[in-house]
């Protein structure tokens, strides 16, 4: 009755190693960045402007891949909501963000270089320590 009530029992064996584990072992290190970090950095990776990465520029126009890099990055590694990510990146409704971060993950899927690009930089950002 037991194992219903908490699920299967690969879940159980791996909850009990994770309690068998010490402390130093389990710790998931949270890193957070703020977003003038990853920008800085992305416009550093692709030698660009801050200013390219974080203006709005109207109309139909070649991939911004720095900027959609950007909007993405901070989505995931700031931790900010999206009305403080449309605040960031100069953008009047937030839907923009959630726009931006589609159109990069359509990329994603169908161009493999694309998404080297975006695991690499994310790694890097990652591995930088952040207090």
């Amino acid at each position: 009755m037991l194992l219903s009530v908490l699920g299967c029992e690969d879940f159980i064996e791996n909850i009990r190693d994770y309690i068998a584990k010490s402390d130093s072992e389990r710790k998931l290190v949270s890193k957070k960045h703020s977003a003038d970090d990853v920008i800085a950095y992305l416009a550093q990776y692709f030698n660009v402007e801050v200013n390219e990465i974080i203006a709005v520029k109207k109309g139909r126009k070649e991939k911004n891949l720095p900027r959609w890099f950007a909007i993405k990055l901070c989505q995931d590694l700031t931790g900010l909501n999206l009305q403080a990510l449309a605040d960031v990146f100069n953008v009047e409704h937030y839907s923009a963000i959630s726009k931006a971060v589609g159109r990069l993950n359509t990329l994603i899927v169908e161009d493999k270089k694309v998404k080297l690009q975006y695991g690499k930089l994310r790694d890097c950002l990652m591995s930088e320590v952040k207090i």
